[in-house]
């Protein structure tokens, strides 16, 4: 099968239309170098099969591709491949954005901008820890101590809900839900303050329910109220829209410098190591952008948050529980718990100290015995103000950056990339509080 090429374009997941020349290129030659692999002494590829299989230009490309990573080829002058190369490499794929980072607010952005019409790549570390992959997906609407309503909850839940069914149905997966929140006192002060502000501020967000809950496994003592919340699945939200977007050719795992790897002209940026050139760059990349040179003025205040996976037979509550944390039912007899805030240690390492905090507040008001199943811990994109940040670099509006949402990412990202792709087509204004502008 190496002597002679067998591997048809046809037999491609995708027509020749849909397929970029460069997922074409990725696919074919990662399969020959791990053939070669398996097998150091099998014969060099013929490449006049390859001009068989690709009738167009992209035999040139996937040629170019063997010469440079050393693989053995026979059947074809190296200096028409090389010198082919150097003009098939120069014409690297032209898209309009790219996206670095697919967490939260970088899948949002690109759907939101592949919707409207513009080409997209997106790339991505692939790290098996992040704030998206272990967030809870929690939208609730009223928070906190001071029983404050989230900002403009009406018009970001309702519009989170359409965003996230559309793309429900575009990708065949179920990953949000509508679900009913049991908010629990603590304390008297919280008692007061809900007597005061459920009058005035959030009167149709809120019910009491007869009973409250199940007193047998929950303290209710110091009463509580009932408001309609959602719940992303995060982690199946970001896999479903990957394996959309890798269908499409969009995605490709990589991890960039954002000095080194980047070209500017004056309408274009290049990345040649993948063969890329766009017309802007959004970062998307949460924390991470506190390490990036182009935003390092932008006041990031990370805020570590450790989440625990529970055991807890013969709990039957399906409604997310807050007092102090939340606990949120996850499947069967799981469920998870959390979160901490830890302002000083800014890693992904889960703690003593956090694990103990977590099961100390449950304690707090459910009765049941839990059993610690899994122990995870990232650090949330916070940006002073508490407010998402986003825009084009004052002195490079060829990068944009789409960054900030801390722990409402799952309820502001699909507006905020709205209102960000208006902004992108010059048909708003950005306010001057979440203007990256006013950041650097």
């Amino acid at each position: 099968r190496l002597s002679r090429l067998q591997i048809p374009w046809s037999s491609f997941p995708a027509t020749k239309k849909q397929l970029s020349r460069i997922h074409y290129v990725n696919t074919f030659t990662k399969l020959i170098q791990q053939l070669y692999l398996k097998n150091p002494n099998a014969p060099p590829v013929d490449l006049c099969a390859v001009i068989d299989s690709a009738s167009d230009s992209s035999w040139m490309v996937v040629s170019s591709s063997f010469i440079y990573n050393d693989l053995p080829v026979s059947n074809l002058n190296i200096f028409a491949v090389k010198t082919a190369a150097h003009t098939v490499l120069l014409a690297m794929i032209q898209t309009d954005y790219l996206i670095i980072g697919q967490g939260l607010a970088g899948t949002a952005l690109a759907w939101t901008l592949i919707r409207r019409g513009y080409r997209v790549q997106i790339l991505d570390r692939c790290e098996l820890i992040t704030s998206s992959k272990i967030a809870a997906g929690l939208i609730t609407p009223i928070t906190g101590m001071r029983l404050v309503v989230s900002w403009r909850l009406e018009e970001f839940f309702s519009f989170a809900t359409d965003f996230y069914r559309s793309i429900e149905r575009d990708t065949k997966r179920q990953f949000y839900e509508i679900k009913p929140m049991l908010r629990l006192f603590a304390s008297p002060a919280e008692i007061q303050q809900y007597a005061q502000r459920s009058r005035t501020h959030f009167p149709e967000l809120v019910t009491i329910p007869e009973p409250l809950a199940d007193e047998s496994q929950f303290e209710l003592t110091q009463g509580g109220f009932e408001m309609m919340g959602g719940q992303l699945d995060v982690p199946a939200y970001l896999e479903a829209s990957r394996h959309y977007f890798e269908a499409r050719s969009l995605f490709q795992q990589a991890e960039l410098d954002p000095i080194k790897d980047l070209e500017f002209s004056s309408d274009t940026v290049r990345l040649p190591r993948w063969n890329l050139a766009a017309d802007k760059i959004v970062f998307c990349e949460g924390i991470h952008s506190q390490q990036n040179p182009w935003f390092q003025t932008v006041p990031f205040e990370g805020a570590k948050g450790e989440i625990l996976t529970l055991k807890i037979p013969g709990l039957h509550e399906r409604r997310v529980v807050h007092r102090g944390i939340w606990l949120a039912h996850w499947k069967e007899d799981l469920y998870r718990a959390g979160s901490t805030y830890d302002r000083e240690h800014l890693n992904c390492e889960p703690t003593p100290a956090g694990r103990k905090e977590i099961c100390s507040r449950l304690a707090e008001f459910l009765k049941l015995p839990v059993e610690v199943v899994e122990h995870r811990a990232a650090v949330r994109p916070v940006i002073r103000g508490r407010l998402p940040i986003l825009g084009l670099h004052p002195e490079q509006p060829q990068i944009g950056f789409f960054n900030g949402f801390a722990s409402k990412g799952s309820l502001q990202t699909p507006w905020m990339a709205d209102h960000f792709a208006d902004i992108l087509e010059d048909r708003t204004t950005l306010d001057k509080s979440l203007d990256l502008a006013h950041k650097i």
